[in-house]
C-alpha cells in the first residue's frame, strides 16, 4: 500500500510539472515576437502621386517565417503588397519604382519565405564570396505596401511561426497627419 501511495505522489507530481511546462510554452509562444519592423521607406511616384511604404522585417528566430496576409488601417485590403528580397546585396529593401535596385526581388508574399537573420559575418563571407557563386542568398526582406484611399497608419501582417498563425501591427512608423 506505502509502494502505491508512492507511485501515485511520483505521478502526480510528473503531472503538475508537465502541466507547468506546457504553461510555460504557451506563455512564451504567446511573448515571442520574432517578426521584427526595422524600418519604412516611403517613396512617392511623381506622376500618379501615391505613395508605396517598404517596411523593413528581420526574423529573429531559427524557424523560417511564411506571410499569411497583409491588410492596412484595420482590415482593409492594400492596393498593392509583395514581399521584397534582396540577394547578394548589403542594400536594404526599397521599392523605388523604375530605380529599384537589381539585387532586390519584388514577388508575391507567398512565393517565398522570411529566413532568419544572418550573423554580420554570414554576410560578409557572402557578399566576398558572391563574385564565385551562382547561388542566390537572400539578405534583407522588406513588405511593400501601396494603399491610395486614405492615410496609412496601420499595417497588419499575420504569419505562421512554428505552424501556428502570429500578428504584427506595424505602427509606429507612420505619420497620423500625412495625406495620400
Amino acid at each position: 500500500m506505502k509502494r502505491l501511495t508512492g507511485i501515485s505522489r511520483l505521478v502526480a507530481m510528473i503531472s503538475a510539472l508537465a502541466v507547468m511546462i506546457m504553461i510555460a510554452a504557451i506563455i512564451w509562444y504567446h511573448r515571442a515576437d520574432p517578426l521584427i519592423d526595422n524600418g519604412l521607406t516611403v517613396y512617392t511616384e511623381p506622376v500618379g502621386n501615391y505613395k508605396v511604404y517598404t517596411i523593413e522585417v528581420v526574423n529573429r528566430s531559427e524557424s523560417d517565417i511564411d506571410i499569411q496576409s497583409v491588410t492596412v488601417n484595420g482590415e482593409k485590403m492594400p492596393n498593392r503588397v509583395q514581399l521584397g528580397i534582396t540577394y547578394d546585396s548589403g542594400r536594404l529593401v526599397q521599392f523605388l519604382g523604375d530605380q529599384t535596385d537589381p539585387a532586390t526581388k519584388l514577388m508575391d508574399f507567398h512565393d517565398a519565405s522570411i529566413l532568419s537573420q544572418l550573423s554580420d559575418q554570414e554576410i560578409r563571407t557572402i557578399l566576398a564570396n558572391k563574385v564565385n557563386s551562382n547561388k542566390q542568398t537572400p539578405i534583407h526582406y522588406g513588405v511593400v505596401v501601396r494603399y491610395d484611399e486614405e492615410p496609412l497608419q496601420e499595417v497588419t501582417i499575420r504569419y505562421t511561426y512554428l505552424g501556428f498563425t502570429k500578428v504584427k501591427r506595424v505602427t509606429k512608423w507612420f505619420d497620423f497627419g500625412e495625406t495620400p
